[in-house]
Formats: C-alpha cells, structure tokens, sequence
C-alpha cells in the first residue's frame, strides 16, 4: 500500500506545466485554478488554506479531463493493484473523475508533503483516502516552473 500512496502522490508534483491559464476562480468560489499540465486542471482550495508560522495547509484538487489522463491515472493504480496480485481492487476507479490532495508546505525551505490523497468518481462519491504511515511520510523538494512551484507560491503567499 505504501508503494500505491507513493506513486499516486508523486505523479504530479513534479510535472513541468505544458500550458497555464490565467489562475481564476473556479466553478466553486474557493476552487482557484492554478495550471494546467496534462489534461490535468489544478486547482487549490482557497477556503481550506491556513498558516501556522512558516508552515502551511492547503487541498489541492486534480480534474482530470480527458480520458486518456484519467485512463493513465487509474492505470498507475492498477499496476499497484497487480504487483500485490489483487488486480480486481483497481475496478472501484472505473468512474474515476478527480482527486483531493492534502498538503503541508514548508515555507521557508521550499518544501512540501502530502499528507492524504483522495480519489472521487465522477457523481463525487469519494473512491479511497490514501495516508501514508508516519514513517513513509517524506518531504518533496519544490522544482522551479513545475506545477508544485506554482502550487507552493500561491500557498505559502496567500493572504500574507
């Protein structure tokens, strides 16, 4: 399960951005659209961000939008599911729609760690909520001009 947690949080966090949108609102006022990076719209929770010292929280939710990005998603999945030879776990994310990553963001080191990933269908019935042990727990360091760069900034900057 770790080697799952593992890979379905690092699949993003360093991915370069292939275009960027102006960051807007999304659909849900708190939603704010930070990129967009393969078929992947990224969004962070505006309502959910809160500060304490140089540390940070905050959501972030990835739509994917075609079904080739949804489909090399839920395959990453998949494989995991079949390496511990229970490839019939995978079938729950036949709908998969999006995902919720919680977040904490070291300020002042450029640094972050997800602390839980959710998946949701496409109805937002929540799939899993993936957490890694305390142990498995790991710290990313922020690339500059990827996704997490501008995720991190947002973060870390928002009303301060």
């Amino acid at each position: 399960m770790k080697h799952l947690f593992l890979t379905i949080g690092v699949i993003f966090l360093f991915t370069y951005c292939s275009s960027t949108r102006n960051a807007s609102k999304g659909v849900d006022n708190a939603w704010f659209n930070i990129a967009v990076a393969e078929d992947v719209e990224i969004y962070t929770d505006t309502s959910s961000i809160r500060h304490e010292g140089a540390i940070a929280y905050a959501r972030e939710k990835r739509v994917y939008i075609t079904p080739e990005s949804k489909k090399a998603y839920v395959d990453k999945i998949r494989n995991e599911y079949i390496k511990m030879d229970k490839p019939e776990k995978a079938d729950k994310w036949n709908d998969f729609s999006y995902c919720i990553y919680n977040c904490l963001y070291e300020c002042t080191n450029k640094r972050f760690k997800v602390l839980s990933v959710e998946d949701f269908d496409s109805t937002g019935k929540r799939i899993a909520k993936t957490t890694p042990p305390k142990k498995v727990e790991r710290w990313l360091n922020v690339d500059a001009e990827t996704v997490g760069d501008y995720t991190f900034f947002f973060v870390c900057d928002y009303q301060q």
